[in-house]
């Protein structure tokens, strides 16, 4: 079992998306960098999203990205337990957002996917 928001839990999502048919069917033509840091612990880690195909790297946090989402370890995991959704975190303020919003809202869909898969991943907290 992974410890979330760590290299090994980025990389079993990952591993999970390339294998996922949904996630290849929403995706083939994506391509993106995405930033997700958890400030509180000094740790972020870049969604490299290619063609549809997902690589997990931990990054610093002022790495080059289309995308950055930023929030405490506390508000992360209340996404990983599904407890809330990623729109309504970054909606309300708890999750900060840089980038472009027209983009981000046209990759709903995939963001709405890497939450579902994230959150079948069996992690510790």
């Amino acid at each position: 079992m992974a410890q979330y928001f760590t290299k090994s839990f980025f990389d079993e999502v990952a591993s999970r998306l390339n294998a996922d048919a949904e996630w290849a069917k929403k995706s083939s033509a994506t391509t993106a960098k995405i930033v997700l840091t958890c400030f509180d612990r000094n740790v972020s880690f870049l969604l490299d999203i290619q063609g549809g195909k997902v690589a997990a790297n931990q990054v610093s946090a002022d790495a080059p990205a289309d995308f950055k989402f930023e929030g405490t370890y506390d508000v992360w995991t209340q996404l990983g337990k599904g407890e809330k959704d990623f729109q309504s975190l970054v909606l309300g303020g708890k999750i900060r957002f840089r980038g472009s919003l027209p983009k981000i809202m046209a990759l709903t869909s995939q963001l709405n996917r890497i939450t579902q898969v994230a959150q079948q991943v069996p992690k510790e907290f």
